[in-house]
């Protein structure tokens, strides 16, 4: 069950300031630090293994719906962006999309708040995958859960709960949006539709409606992607999207930090 909002912003203050226990070491930073951009290693194949990829239907369903796991009247912040008119923007909840800054007592690493961001999604390696997942306990991600939380104690940045509300905040706040991955920089979320098949044919012909965002992760640089699968994919991993179906079933991509 969600917290308030009141709950919440206790636990991002924990998180913040005093370091909460289950929190890994590697969080907010406030030391120099060089940025990595090294080029990551790929966790394992699974995400090529074809036979495992037609059987794993958490991958192939992703988070879709996984909204309607929480309770929707649970009260939350209200929302700071507008549409023309004066009507509220709203994610595909019925929420507030409400603006988020990285908190200014982060000091970006190596000038970058992406550098952050990484640093704590790579902490998270191999965290197992549950789909709808507790989005207020670290222990267990799926997707949406694990990129939210990432922003949460790298940033002090809160996003909203699932891929398609974080989606919506992309289109409505990030100054850069793409649906191509050669416009893909490092630190961006990324946004796909279901699993289809292996082949670029099982998506060029299917509508806007056809692809719904369910699945999402954050864009390392170099054609890769650290994100939350599946339970049989072993949870958080870092893979390659380029000429992989990941690509071909990219829906969406933004950077909210520029």
């Amino acid at each position: 069950m969600r917290m308030n909002s009141r709950v919440l912003g206790l636990l991002c203050g924990c998180i913040l300031f005093t370091g909460c226990s289950h929190a890994p070491q590697s969080g907010i930073q406030s030391v120099r630090e060089e940025a990595g951009g090294a080029d990551e290693k790929v966790t394992d194949r699974r995400m090529s293994d074809g036979a495992l990829l037609q059987r794993d239907k958490e991958l192939q369903l992703g988070d879709l719906g996984v909204e309607e796991r929480f309770d929707v009247k649970q009260e939350r912040p209200p929302g700071s962006g507008v549409l023309p008119f004066g009507a509220p923007l709203l994610d595909p909840n019925g929420f507030p999309l409400v603006r988020r800054v990285p908190n200014p007592s982060v000091v970006p690493i190596g000038g970058r708040y992406v550098e952050n961001v990484i640093k704590a999604a790579k902490s998270y390696m191999g965290t197992p995958y549950v789909y709808g997942a507790d989005r207020t306990d670290p222990s267990t991600f799926d997707c949406s859960s694990f990129t939210r939380w990432v922003f949460l104690y790298a940033l002090g940045m809160d996003l909203p709960w699932d891929s398609r509300s974080q989606a919506a905040y992309v289109k409505a706040f990030a100054k850069r949006k793409y649906t191509l991955l050669g416009q893909a920089r490092r630190g961006d979320l990324l946004f796909f539709t279901k699993f289809h098949g292996t082949r670029a044919s099982d998506y060029v012909r299917l509508t806007p409606a056809q692809k719904p965002i369910s699945h999402m992760g954050i864009y390392l640089g170099n054609g890769k992607v650290i994100h939350s699968a599946s339970k049989e994919t072993g949870g958080v991993r870092i893979d390659t999207i380029r000429g992989k179906h990941l690509e071909y079933r990219l829906v969406l991509g933004g950077g909210i930090l520029d």
